[in-house]
């Protein structure tokens, strides 16, 4: 019956991002902000004109764009796997709220068109013109599947000279087996020896919040031996729908990420834990006021990676660098 049919925030969204990418001309007045002076951070080669990055979670370059336009310093697209994937049963996207605190629960999956096909949709992109870095997210069902996944990009961008790191992303909770490398760091240690043989770029390891502080502490200790890598900490939180106020009825999974402001003590106290590791830490999570940035970049971090932020009022970007 009509009235027991699930919710579903997918369609609503692709249609915002429909009507956002519509607006052509009006485009100009609507998202052009210019990035202040003297906002930019060097990370090894790489300059990104303002340390406000937008966090991997859609490959849509129109949307990308937008955000660029309003003036984020570098994007990262959401995370690649080697065959083409529709995700996880529908509904897998609701509003949240925890704590007091809006969000977005989801367990997308990690829907995507494949490796092979990601790769000739970006390497001749327009996001390439703004000069600023791109992240490359890869995700990888083995060890294996991870360097080959990194192997075929670099094959191809290599030949490019294109602002671009990798993010090696070891912790997204939406995969059939709910298993990550940011659980095993061994693993971890053994796929960073596989990439850093072919790869110079910078590299970003996205790690779990959801792990615990002995684990982050050990990957901790296991990137410090390389060159090159950056800590991207961190990602969505597990959570039950009925634990964010949405019902069973209206979430396909019995769980998935929780983004939004009531993860962000969570990214503060991993940004505080990494930071005696001396390695440039980018931070994700919960990022929406200039006040997260602030106790952020007090704590150690250098880049801070937005996402549910940029969904629910990409304007957060202009007022966050009007007193940054």
């Amino acid at each position: 019956m009509l009235f027991l049919k699930p919710k579903d925030l997918e369609p609503a969204v692709k249609l915002g991002d429909t009507v956002l990418s519509s607006f052509g001309i009006l485009g100009k007045l609507i998202y052009d902000f210019p990035i202040p002076d003297g906002k930019n951070i060097e990370i090894y080669e790489l300059t990104f004109p303002s340390p406000l990055i937008g966090a991997s979670f859609k490959s849509e370059s129109d949307i990308l764009d937008i955000w660029l336009r309003m003036g984020l310093g570098g994007v990262v697209f959401k995370t690649v796997m080697k065959e083409k994937r529709i995700g996880n049963a529908r509904p897998r996207l609701q509003d949240a709220r925890i704590h007091g605190e809006k969000g977005l629960l989801n367990s997308l999956g990690l829907p995507g068109p494949g490796i092979a096909n990601f790769i000739n949709d970006i390497v001749h992109s327009a996001l390439w013109e703004y000069s600023r870095p791109l992240g490359i997210s890869i995700g990888g069902d083995t060890v294996n599947e991870y360097v080959e996944n990194i192997d075929q990009v670099q094959t191809v961008l290599q030949h490019h000279t294109l602002p671009y790191f990798y993010e090696v992303n070891i912790s997204c909770p939406n995969t059939e087996n709910g298993q990550t490398i940011c659980e095993d760091p061994a693993t971890l240690n053994s796929l960073l020896s596989a990439v850093k043989k072919t790869v110079s770029n910078p590299i970003s390891i996205k790690v779990s919040p959801d792990v615990s502080n002995e684990t982050l502490s050990a990957i901790g200790e296991i990137c410090s031996t390389y060159d090159t890598l950056l800590i991207n900490a961190g990602n969505t939180q597990y959570k039950t729908p009925d634990e964010v106020g949405v019902k069973q009825i209206n979430f396909a999974m019995d769980g998935g990420g929780l983004s939004g402001p009531a993860i962000f003590q969570r990214t503060l106290e991993m940004v505080s834990l990494f930071a005696q590791f001396n390695i440039p830490i980018m931070a994700t999570g919960g990022i929406s006021t200039i006040h997260h940035v602030q106790a952020l970049k007090e704590a150690g971090a250098s880049l801070f990676g937005m996402a549910t932020a940029l969904v629910l009022d990409p304007y957060c970007i202009p007022r966050i660098h009007s007193r940054l």
